[in-house]
């Protein structure tokens, strides 16, 4: 009989880069949160960006439309966390984002630079 093999928990990424970072800090930041989604046993998904004072093109656009995307990915998806780089990854409104995602869509956030997880079953 073959090897059971347990599925890794899903989970996505986000973070914000500066408005010009090229193609390397792009890579860069997926290379850290891809490396720490593997040291934790988990799966990391999709990595959602957002640029960091980067004003919408339109009066009408989200400002940060890479965090909504993420948002409704957790929603389409069973993940079950979300990789970032550090909580600051969420800006001015690091409190109420993380809010959301935990205590709202009950999900886990895993900081990359911060030894505490953020755990709504704790």
């Amino acid at each position: 009989m073959g090897e059971v093999v347990q599925p890794r928990p899903l989970v996505l990424g986000y973070a914000r880069l500066a408005p010009y970072a090229g193609h390397g800090q792009h890579t860069i930041t997926q290379a850290i949160l891809s490396s720490y989604a593997n040291r934790e046993g988990l799966q990391l998904g999709t990595i959602y960006f957002d640029r960091v004072g980067s004003p919408p093109l339109f009066a009408h656009d989200e400002p940060t439309p890479g965090f909504h995307a993420l948002v409704a990915g957790l929603l389409a998806s069973r993940a079950l966390g979300v990789v970032v780089p550090s909580v600051d990854a969420f800006g001015n409104q690091k409190d109420e984002r993380v809010a959301e995602l935990v205590d709202d869509l009950g999900v886990v956030v895993h900081a990359v630079d911060a030894k505490d997880i953020h755990d709504p079953r704790d």
